[in-house]
């Protein structure tokens, strides 16, 4: 199943109706060891360090239905590293778009 197929039978049309708290929870348990606690990048839990995700012009600029399908498929699915694992098993569709909506947070205008 192709990837775009895949987040339109995947991903609820209101990704903004995440719960930031509620991805706050999700991302520090299964994604601050590699990403960081604040998305800066320099977890502990992966050599090499993973690039900060808060690093403004970036996160910002990516579409939720691509944040969805590197977290839903892992990196390699989206041309990204290959450690980055697939957490579709893991996570919920509304714990993905709940991390999505966390991750927002992390560049301020």
């Amino acid at each position: 199943m192709a990837i775009p197929t895949l987040l339109a039978a995947m991903i609820p049309v209101a990704l903004a109706a995440g719960d930031v708290e509620h991805g706050e929870a999700i991302f520090k348990r299964y994604c601050q060891g590699c990403h960081g606690p604040d998305g800066r990048g320099g977890g502990k839990g992966f050599m090499p360090h993973v690039g900060p995700l808060a690093r403004k012009g970036y996160i910002e600029k990516l579409p939720d239905d691509y944040l969805a399908a590197v977290i839903a498929e892992g990196g390699a699915a989206a041309g990204k590293s290959g450690f980055m694992p697939s957490w579709k098993t893991t996570l919920t569709q509304q714990d993905i778009v709940d991390v999505i909506a966390y991750i927002r947070t992390f560049v301020v205008e």
